[in-house]
């Protein structure tokens, strides 16, 4: 991740992408899972969704680490994601 990555998401998105990768480095598709689920709910509270591009970055970031089964689970989520998109 780079920081022309970063520079345009505002800073309450910002903070969920950054905790929401941080929590899921290094952990399998399992731990992640409820990750999300718990991003979502905080998004949903503050009123606030992913862009398409952001969602990608969260996804590439957490795939770095898995196995490519993993990988592959985690790219099924990106139908959850889409459910935060604008």
């Amino acid at each position: 991740m780079n920081q022309n990555q970063l520079r345009n998401i505002p800073p309450a998105k910002l903070r969920i992408i950054l905790d929401l990768m941080e929590a899921g480095r290094g952990k399998g598709i399992d731990a992640i899972m409820p990750l999300f689920l718990q991003a979502n709910q905080t998004m949903q509270k503050q009123g606030l969704r992913f862009t398409p591009q952001e969602s990608q970055l969260i996804i590439d970031v957490l795939k770095e680490n898995l196995s490519p089964a993993e990988a592959q689970r985690i790219e099924m989520m990106q139908s959850i994601l889409s459910n935060w998109q604008h």
